[in-house]
């Protein structure tokens, strides 16, 4: 009976639902973003900018849980779009939500290598790092494909670790708290004597949406949720809730423990603030490991999310038809996680190039790589807004006139999300090149892909 098997277990509950959002959102972002931010924009602007992604991604979200209510289906935007605008659109969003995912976990892995040199500096070697990172992806792919059980266990055990992190963090900032912090005496070289304001902003927006993406992330694994009709929704509300807030006290914690010329210039800014703030260096080594257990689980959810968008387009006969497959045994989609494995190593191999030529722009791989995949992902949550409203027009959902305000708060925070991501990036060109050069070949291959289906 198991050769036979077609179709996804539904093993996830709604806790593990939530901690996959969670999880997915709260995974590379806070921990690699801090002293990104702190080269670009002053203390107050990072937070009023952290605050204004927070507010507009959440309105966005509210489409996905509306949306998963009517069609609690794997796939999340991707089934949305198909179902609103058809199969083509539903290709283009499958398309470039695949291959933002899969460039982003990218950077996932990256920091974990990050957190390991910091731990093993003798891995901080550019044939190390290749060799370290693409062992890391790998691994979890395996995991995936084993099962999606074992996956979520991972991802609220990883989840609980770094909230423990957090809290002790925002503790040990609360003597150190006061207005003072919004007005840095301690800016890094890049910012003295800067008073572009619109400049510090476009930066700090660019940089900041990268750790809102995910916020979709049970949409989805909707095929493997139990209850779907009430538990995606959920989960995509009470997930975004709770990051948004830990996000906005995380680094107003970070800027009262670090000054921010060291924050900008810091690897590991948790466990720097944890020493800072103890007078000592024991609990550096401690940190980390427990931040790179933590994003350890962020990259778990987040290969099990990304080869859903490809099983979903292909199972609804618009992309490749083998991605459709099932493992007889496991009952994952094995073959759309291996692909979208494949495409996350060749940003391993262009960063092992950038290592060694020096092509990095004075940016760390982190940086350039989460900028690309957030810039990516960013017309599929303008799709899904879309999507929701000519659903609603088609008289397939319900509406009312604060639903009508909602949709168009979450039109225009979608529009000014794309344009500060497209003026605040400074992103080497080949990488640019890579990522457009894989979806004009998906976008080629459209008319092969249906015709396979065809065929079938």
């Amino acid at each position: 009976m198991s050769s036979q098997n077609t179709s996804l277990k539904r093993d996830l509950g709604l806790v593990a639902a939530i901690t996959i959002v969670v999880g997915n959102m709260i995974g590379s972002g806070v921990f690699g973003l801090p002293s990104a931010l702190a080269k670009v924009a002053t203390p107050s602007i990072i937070i009023l900018a952290w605050v204004i992604v927070a507010i507009g991604a959440t309105i966005i979200a509210l489409s996905y849980g509306n949306l998963s209510r009517s069609i609690p289906k794997a796939g999340g935007p991707v089934v949305y779009t198909e179902a609103a605008l058809g199969k083509f659109w539903g290709y283009i969003v499958s398309l470039v939500w695949w291959v933002g995912s899969a460039v982003g976990n990218a950077a996932i892995v990256d920091l974990i290598f990050t957190q390991l040199a910091q731990l093993i500096p003798a891995l901080d070697f550019p044939v190390c790092k290749l060799i370290a990172t693409l062992s890391i992806l790998w691994l979890f792919t395996y995991i995936n494909i084993c099962g999606v059980k074992f996956a979520g266990w991972i991802s609220i055990v990883t989840t609980i670790l770094k909230a423990s992190v957090f809290i002790l963090v925002v503790i040990l900032a609360i003597p150190h708290l006061n207005f003072d912090l919004f007005r840095s005496n301690s800016l890094p070289l890049s910012l003295q004597g800067e008073t572009d304001i619109f400049t510090m902003f476009s930066a700090a927006i660019a940089l900041i949406f990268w750790a809102f993406t995910g916020l979709e992330s049970s949409t989805m694994a909707g095929g493997e949720i139990k209850n779907p009709e009430r538990n995606i929704q959920r989960s995509v509300i009470w997930g975004l809730s709770i990051v948004g807030v830990i996000y906005v006290l995380i680094n107003i914690s970070l800027f009262a423990l670090i000054p921010q010329d060291q924050l900008a210039e810091s690897n590991s800014p948790f466990a720097d603030a944890i020493n800072l703030a103890l007078g000592t260096n024991v609990g550096g080594d401690i940190i980390n490991v427990a931040i790179l257990i933590s994003v350890v689980g962020a990259l778990s959810g987040w290969i099990l999310t990304t080869g859903r968008s490809i099983y979903a387009a292909s199972k609804d006969k618009f992309f490749i038809a083998s991605f459709a497959k099932i493992h007889p045994k496991y009952a994952t989609p094995y073959v759309a996680l291996i692909a979208s494995s494949l495409i996350t190593s060749i940003f391993f191999f262009l960063n092992f190039y950038s290592d060694i030529s020096g092509d990095t722009q004075g940016l760390s791989h982190f940086v350039n790589i989460t900028t690309v995949a957030a810039f990516i992902n960013l017309p599929t949550y303008l799709v899904t807004v879309i999507s929701e409203y000519v659903l609603i027009r088609k008289g397939k959902m319900q509406s009312s006139r604060a639903n009508n305000v909602r949709l168009f708060l979450a039109f225009a925070f979608s529009i000014i999300f794309l344009y500060f991501g497209f003026i605040g990036s400074i992103v080497p060109v080949i990488y640019w090149i890579i990522s457009i050069g894989l979806l004009l070949v998906g976008l080629f291959c459209y008319p092969i892909f249906r015709k396979s289906h065809l065929e079938d």
